[in-house]
This record gives C-alpha cells, sequence and structure tokens, in this order.
C-alpha cells in the first residue's frame, strides 16, 4: 500500500504518472500526427490534475525529496547572502459556470533579492557577488524525448517587468552543463511575428489573450480562395481567429489564459552555460532536445521584490508566426469550413437562379 502509494499518489501526480504520460503524449503523435510540424506537447500545465498534485505536494511540509524531486526553490543564502524566495499555489474556488471571469491555477514564485555579501556568514568567504533566487521543476523521469521535432518553448506566465533566465537542464554526459535563455516581461503589446523559416524566429516573443478575445468579436466569414500558399494560410489563421474553435482562444483554457503573457523561445537560440558561465564552446540545442528538468532564475543585479505567476509550460512548433495548433483543432477548423462553405451553396444556387430568370426575361421581353 505504501509502495502504491509513493509511486501513484492517489492524489494524483508523481514521477510514474509523469513518465507515463509524456511516453504516451509522444507516442501518439508519433503515430497519429503525420503532419510536418506536429502540435504543442504540454512539459507542465497546472491546469491538469497530475501536475496541480505534484506542485501541492511540493508545498506540504515536511516533504522528503525522494528519488525525483518535486517543484522547489533556492536563494542565494545557501551562500550566507539574503534573497528570499518561496512558492505559493494560487487556485481560484469560484464556480465552473463564471470560467471567463475566473483566473486558472498558477504557480506563484515570490521573494526579496538582495544583492548584499554577508561578509560575517562563513558560507560567503570567497563570494564576490551576491543576490540571486532560483525555481526548479520535477524531474523527468529518463527525460523528456523530444528530439528535433519541436523547435521552441512556450511559456504562458505573469511577470513584473524584470529579466528573468530561463534554465534547461538536458540529458548530457556533463551534468554542469545547462541552457539558457532570458524573458523580459512587459506590457504584452508585442506579438508573435515570423516567417516560415525557423532562422527569423527571434527569442523573445509575447502573445496576450485579449487580443485573441477581440478577434473573437468579429464576423465569421470565409475567407478568399487563393492560389498563393502564404495567403492560404494567413486566411486559414484568420479563420481560427475569428472562431473560439482552437484550443488556445480560451480564456481559461488558453495559451496564454486571460491576463498572463505567451513568451517563444526556440531551443536554438539557448546558450550553453557551466556553473553560471558561458561555454567557450557551444552546442546547439536544436535537433536533440531531451530535457531533465526547466526552471527559472533572476539574477539581474535589482535589489527588491519579485514576483513570477507561471500556469504552463509546452515544447511548440512555430510556422508563419502562430504556434502549430493539435491535431483536433486542425480538424475542426476543415470541419468548420466545409460547413461555411455548404451553407453558401444554397446562397449561390439562389443568386444563379435569379440570373437565369433575369436572362430570360430579357430574352422574352426583346422576342
Amino acid at each position: 500500500m505504501v509502495l502504491r502509494q509513493l509511486l501513484l499518489p492517489k492524489e494524483g501526480g508523481g514521477s510514474l504518472r509523469r513518465f507515463l504520460g509524456m511516453r504516451q503524449r509522444l507516442f501518439k503523435d508519433q503515430w497519429q500526427d503525420n503532419r510536418p510540424l506536429r502540435g504543442p506537447v504540454p512539459l507542465f500545465d497546472f491546469r491538469r490534475r497530475d501536475d496541480a498534485a505534484d506542485v501541492r505536494d511540493s508545498l506540504r511540509p515536511g516533504r522528503t525529496r525522494g528519488l525525483f524531486g518535486g517543484w522547489r526553490v533556492s536563494d542565494d543564502s545557501v551562500i550566507g547572502g539574503y534573497s528570499t524566495s518561496q512558492m505559493d499555489f494560487i487556485e481560484d474556488d469560484k464556480e465552473e459556470e463564471d470560467i471567463k471571469n475566473t483566473s486558472p491555477p498558477f504557480l506563484r514564485w515570490s521573494g526579496t533579492i538582495s544583492t548584499d555579501i554577508n561578509h560575517q556568514s562563513q558560507l560567503a568567504k570567497n563570494v564576490t557577488r551576491s543576490g540571486f533566487a532560483a525555481v526548479l521543476s520535477p524531474e523527468f523521469p529518463y527525460a523528456a524525448n523530444l528530439g528535433n521535432k519541436y523547435k521552441a518553448l512556450e511559456i504562458c506566465c505573469r511577470t513584473d517587468g524584470r529579466t528573468y533566465a530561463v534554465n534547461l537542464h538536458v540529458e548530457t554526459m556533463f551534468p554542469e552543463d545547462m541552457y539558457q535563455g532570458f524573458i523580459v516581461g512587459g506590457t504584452g503589446e508585442q506579438s508573435i511575428s515570423a516567417d516560415d523559416d525557423d532562422d527569423n524566429l527571434s527569442q523573445e516573443r509575447v502573445y496576450t489573450n485579449e487580443e485573441e478575445e477581440s478577434s473573437t468579436e468579429k464576423a465569421v466569414e470565409l475567407p478568399e480562395e487563393s492560389l498563393d500558399v502564404r495567403k492560404h494560410l494567413q486566411n486559414r489563421r484568420d479563420l481560427i481567429r475569428r472562431t473560439t474553435l482552437s484550443s488556445d482562444d480560451h480564456p481559461y483554457h488558453g495559451h496564454p489564459p486571460t491576463g498572463f503573457q505567451r513568451f517563444i523561445l526556440p531551443f536554438k537560440d539557448f546558450a550553453l552555460t557551466s556553473r553560471g558561465r558561458l561555454r567557450l564552446n557551444q552546442r546547439d540545442l536544436d535537433g536533440a532536445v531531451n530535457i531533465d528538468a526547466i526552471g527559472f532564475t533572476l539574477m539581474d543585479g535589482v535589489d527588491g521584490h519579485f514576483c513570477f505567476d507561471l500556469v504552463s509550460l509546452r515544447a511548440v512548433n512555430v510556422l508563419q508566426g502562430e504556434v502549430v495548433g493539435n491535431l483536433e483543432d486542425t480538424l475542426k477548423e476543415e470541419e468548420f469550413e466545409k460547413r461555411i462553405l455548404s451553407s453558401r451553396e444554397p446562397k449561390k444556387k439562389k443568386e444563379e437562379d435569379e440570373d437565369s430568370e433575369t436572362a430570360s426575361e430579357k430574352l422574352s421581353s426583346k422576342s
């Protein structure tokens, strides 16, 4: 009974479920999604029962780390510093019917950064600089083997405008190696915009759900047919934007949900570091992505309070500046397009009949 609770906790979550869930999703995509660019793969999403259970367990008093650690924080107190950090799991208790005005569950990582060095501490004997805090996710048993099928990391979060480092702990022969990128919080007024060439996708992209909500208020009209491939893709994206077919458009379940931002960081733009310093010889991450864990670090050298709210992390592909949707959304989109076309046929036939009647009347009048 104790072993079962350790492997498969009745509350949900656990390293075994994390392992099986990731393997099942990757296997399903391999055999069912034959598109050149596959849909997103959730890595962590606190709207899911198991991920929520994992973070609750991490916050449980007296919890032991175990073989695969849960969510955890650290700061420069390990070197005698004065910085502090903590985690909280924020869940909204509103009813499901009022979901549009309900904030999704999220992990709040907050604290205070102090760059002062504690010279009275033995831990700070050889320290020359201080002031950092970090949060780290649970490990994926045997890593999340994304391979070369996904090109970027999507982060749905809410920041305070400070610069946060994004840390990818990957399966490697060098345990101290870590790939690092950066996000800078803001107002979310930027949008994802990139050509279909991955080389043109810059590292920092912000996309807000409010733009998607305003787009759903427009009238639904089928875009004109075009032989131009790029124009056709744009038309299809516009069609999705004007409907609620895409799962990304939902104010609660969307990516991002209302009140949060979406950052897109291409894997190829992550820099290889070791012990906080850039490696002289860089190895590209793009093409062999095996993620062990994902973390965030604040070390911008600015004293004061910080707050970082995280909703979800996904591995995604980007085409023409848009995150490629999952297979179900594509099928719904095609079904919707067929439905619009079929609804146009009676109207088109009626117009043709009216034209033929008009032509007949003109001929009869002439005769």
